[in-house]
């Protein structure tokens, strides 16, 4: 999903309250990927640990105030799902973003039936690259992990993928640099959501 302008538009908020300068949508777009409090660390390096947990607490509340305000799946995404669903291809969803807001997203998105299983962050020590979340959607799955496919626009799901013995599959439509995706050797690269059916379902 397309989280970028909520996921600025929380750290501008934060940024104001904080009487510091803005950063630019693109700035934002590089530091996405490993979690809100990641984010604010690069966005604002400056800060001592005191500040950053004030700075923390001002993105992180705004942002669950206002999580799908302009946030939308990206395109092609929903066609992948109906294609999906319509062959029983079970589904997940593995990120970063606190659990409570990753489940309120992907149900205000109109997602919910598409998925078998919903996992945001948690705890630090679980949060990507660790494999543990995904494996335990392997498991509720009842699929051996080398017959899950890890779909991510991120190092850190590529890196996930690997760490759970799982197929990494690295997309093009989210932030990362896909220079960056490429160093990471995923099995598949895909510049369209509907590029995965076609390889799953071999049509």
């Amino acid at each position: 999903m397309d989280s970028l302008p909520d996921i600025h538009h929380a750290l501008m908020q934060a940024l104001r309250a904080m009487n510091l300068p803005p950063v630019t949508r693109e700035q934002t777009r590089g530091w996405i990927g490993d979690g809100l409090p990641a984010l604010c660390r690069r966005a604002v390096p400056q800060l001592d640990e005191s500040a950053l947990e004030t700075f923390i607490h001002h993105a992180r509340t705004h942002y669950a105030a206002h999580v799908v305000d302009h946030t939308r799946p990206f395109p092609n995404i929903m066609q992948m799902l109906d294609l999906l669903k319509a062959e029983n291809v079970p589904c997940a969803v593995l990120t970063n973003k606190p659990h409570a807001l990753a489940v309120e997203t992907v149900r205000r998105l109109g997602m919910m039936p598409y998925v078998i299983d919903v996992c945001g962050y948690r705890r630090e020590e679980e949060k990507k690259p660790d494999p543990r979340a995904a494996l335990r959607i392997a498991l509720n799955m009842g699929m051996p992990p080398a017959y899950v496919a890890l779909v991510g626009d991120s190092v850190a799901d590529l890196r996930t993928a690997r760490n759970a013995g799982m197929i990494s599959v690295a997309v093009t439509w989210g932030y990362q640099n896909c220079d960056l995706l490429r160093a990471e050797s995923p099995d598949f690269f895909l510049e369209d959501p509907l590029d995965l059916p076609r390889r799953i379902l071999k049509k």
